[in-house]
């Protein structure tokens, strides 16, 4: 395959992964909610940055990455809930004990500042390493690249970085858009608006983690 239609079929494979509402999708407008849109927009990259790594490694190893992976699909499920799991636990944690608790009475504090937003887990950077360690959790992702890249007969290097370049590209597309809109809309909410939403997220973060666990 050309490199050209390498790279469209990378656009649209990323694309496809990338719209898929799951855990990822629902930490990741939390955070450019509470965090902003510049932290929210660093936690997409993190996870663009993720999804072309493993584009990359589909693209080189094809079939047999997603055979190795599917040898071990039920202990990779159960490490990537017992992740999620952690992550929605210790946000719940941290937001019962340093959530906003003062009433709400005037429109001009939903321009207040975020709970936590000059401390250093709310960093652009550190956001960014945060998401693309959560989505490294999961590697099954590759599987469905190396389905992909399987069918497409990549070969030679140049076509397998244009198929890892779209699905990176599209991922980035995908999340730019998504954390922009919901760090702009954050910006318009009050805080304890901003705390329910961020408690829902993490307890519907903690029935994925559940769902994934019983379904080994």
């Amino acid at each position: 395959m050309d490199p050209t239609a390498a790279l469209l079929a990378g656009l649209a494979a990323g694309l496809a992964i990338a719209i898929q509402v799951g855990a990822v999708s629902l930490l990741l407008v939390e955070a450019a909610v509470i965090a902003g849109p510049r932290a929210g927009v660093a936690a997409g990259m993190g996870v663009a940055t993720a999804d072309c790594a493993f584009a990359a490694v589909a693209a080189a190893a094809g079939g047999a990455a997603g055979a190795l992976l599917a040898s071990h699909e039920a202990e990779i499920r159960l490490v990537a809930a017992f992740a999620l799991a952690a992550i929605a636990v210790h946000g719940l944690i941290a937001l019962s004990s340093g959530g906003a608790r003062e009433p709400i009475s005037d429109r001009r504090a939903a321009h207040a500042p975020r709970p936590g937003e000059a401390g250093r887990r709310h960093t652009a950077a550190g956001h960014y390493a945060r998401f693309l360690a959560i989505t490294a959790a999961n590697p099954l992702t590759i599987a469905s690249f190396a389905a992909v890249a399987a069918s497409l007969s990549l070969s030679g290097l140049a076509a397998g970085a244009a198929f890892a370049g779209g699905v990176g590209a599209a991922s980035a597309a995908w999340h730019l858009l998504l954390t922009l809109a919901a760090g702009h809309a954050g910006r318009w909410i009050t805080p304890r608006v901003r705390n329910g939403l961020a408690i829902a997220g993490r307890l519907a973060v903690l029935a994925i983690a559940a769902q994934l666990a019983l379904a080994v």
